[in-house]
């Protein structure tokens, strides 16, 4: 008999197999009246439903103010609807002006990641200011010290990654931009460099231009270059060749 009045209580209080009435007007209840799926109602509306897979969905916004304590690690490979997904980003900066001469070496940026999965890309970006007493100046990206995003080899022509004219004159310099995608296929650490060869292996300059006169005009002032090496989610990268 307690049994049976505790459920005739239950009912008659707002309880039924499917619905659970939280307050005095009824319009705030949890409901799963309808496949399987759970709805929190406040005010007579869904504000967070729960269906049979585990999917929640919220409606309207969490303040920001209520986001304490360290959010859980996400695995990017498990993210899905997203283009181009980062998944870490390791860069270098050089602000030093430097010069030299000679075939391709290494013109001081470097940076290092270490892919999270071997199907992930690596997108590699070098920009920064240069100058030559030669009119082309040529890059090259290395990985792990092997020469990579090379043009086509034809002939005994060199290849490069990239590559830009020179000012024109020795008061100027011009701005470097080169970028590739890789296919690295590897969770082991990657180590990035930018190398650089001016036109019959003449004199180069990094962050200045070729007189270098010291004085307040700009065109003899010093600049900055930067490498950046971005891990992308393999899954939402399309390379065509």
């Amino acid at each position: 008999m307690t049994r049976a009045r505790d459920l005739a209580s239950l009912h008659s209080s707002g309880f039924s197999g499917t619905e659970v009435i939280l307050d005095a007007d009824g319009d705030t209840s949890i409901t799963a009246d309808t496949d399987d799926t759970i709805h929190f109602k406040i005010a007579g509306s869904d504000k967070f439903t729960l269906d049979p897979s585990g999917n929640m969905t919220i409606s309207g916004t969490v303040p920001s103010a209520q986001l304490t304590g360290a959010l859980p690690a996400v695995d990017g490979s498990s993210l899905t609807g997203i283009s181009a997904t980062v998944v870490k980003i390791s860069s270098d900066e050089i602000t030093a002006a430097s010069s030299g001469s000679g075939a391709f070496q290494n013109m001081g940026l470097a940076a290092s990641i270490t892919p999270a999965a071997s199907a992930n890309k690596i997108l590699l970006i070098a920009t920064g200011t240069c100058a030559s007493n030669n009119n082309t100046i040529a890059f090259r990206f290395t990985e792990n010290n092997t020469a990579v995003a090379l043009g086509d080899a034809s002939g005994s022509r060199e290849r490069s990654s990239f590559k830009c004219r020179g000012p024109g004159d020795n008061n100027h310099s011009t701005v470097f931009v080169g970028s590739c995608i890789l296919s690295p296929n590897s969770t082991s650490q990657l180590d990035y460099r930018v190398q650089i060869e001016a036109e019959s292996e003449g004199n180069w300059y990094i962050n200045r231009n070729t007189n270098d006169n010291n004085d307040s005009n700009v065109s003899h002032s010093r600049a900055s270059s930067y490498l950046h090496v971005i891990e992308l989610l393999g899954a939402n990268v399309a390379i065509s060749t």
